[in-house]
């Protein structure tokens, strides 16, 4: 269950204090169905902190296992369908009584050029990536009867240009100023908003980049961490923004989490 899991990771990274500050909160977290992505990242550090987490992706399976893992709830949601989203958010009330976080790391991967781009090419990512962000926020703000934050994962692409990034890049550059919006519009609900704007890590998705010596070797040399980040890094800001004692006086804020990176360029290929 979810003692378990806090202690096997408190085990595995000291660093972590055992506090458990989430302890009775509910934490919802879409696009969670890979072993090592963002959304599974986040979620196993939010129970290991002692939160209820429900997690929710398209891919019953994975999910499943995740859920198992950390003694949490499953749930299928495509979010591009609002209603699946509602559903969720009602799931994840009547199982647990209530809603405190919730973490959008739902994404479509586009690379394409804008001379090449057509209407087609343009709204899986803008379905996914914009348009499902922002019904999410919708309820999951709905959700918060006692208020609560609300994460987006967003890209260090939305600082730094770069070609083929139009679409992928546009999409999460206009939900990190949406957020500054929904900061303002829930403010009497308490309810916070914030985005975290990750370097490229170490996933399911990015592990090819990881192979190519170059590409990699590119990133450090532009990064003043002098390294990569990773899903440890990830899972602390998440953490931060999502616990009311760590960070209740932030909002509406996009937190640079690219080692500086975020100041220079993206590497030439």
């Amino acid at each position: 269950g979810v003692a378990r899991t806090a202690r096997r990771y408190q085990q595995k990274h000291k660093r972590w204090i055992s506090m458990t500050t989430l302890a009775g909160k509910t934490a919802v977290i879409v696009g969670a169905s890979g072993q090592l992505n963002f959304g599974s990242a986040i979620a196993r550090r939010l129970a290991a902190e002692g939160a209820n987490v429900v997690v929710a992706a398209r891919r019953q399976e994975p999910l499943e296992k995740l859920a198992a893992e950390l003694g949490g709830t499953a749930v299928g949601c495509d979010v591009t369908e609002e209603a699946a989203i509602e559903r969720l958010f009602a799931t994840a009330a009547e199982k647990y009584g209530r809603v405190d976080i919730a973490v959008y790391s739902a994404g479509v991967h586009a690379g394409t050029v804008i001379a090449e781009l057509s209407a087609q090419d343009l709204r899986p990512t803008l379905e996914v990536s914009f348009i499902g962000a922002l019904l999410f926020f919708k309820h999951a703000a709905a959700a918060m009867e006692q208020g609560g934050s609300v994460l987006t994962i967003s890209s260090l692409t939305t600082r730094l240009p770069g070609p083929g990034l139009a679409a992928y890049s546009g999409a999460r550059a206009g939900i990190d100023y949406a957020i500054r919006v929904a900061a303002v519009e829930y403010a009497q609900r308490k309810v916070r908003f914030n985005s975290i704007a990750a370097g490229l890590i170490k996933t399911d998705m990015t592990n090819a980049f990881f192979d190519v010596e170059p590409i990699i070797q590119g990133h450090i040399d532009a990064t003043p961490a002098g390294r990569m980040g990773t899903l440890d890094d990830l899972a602390e800001a998440a953490l931060f923004l999502a616990d009311e004692q760590r960070s209740g006086y932030i909002n509406g804020q996009v937190l640079d989490l690219a080692g500086g990176q975020q100041n220079g360029h993206l590497p030439a290929y």
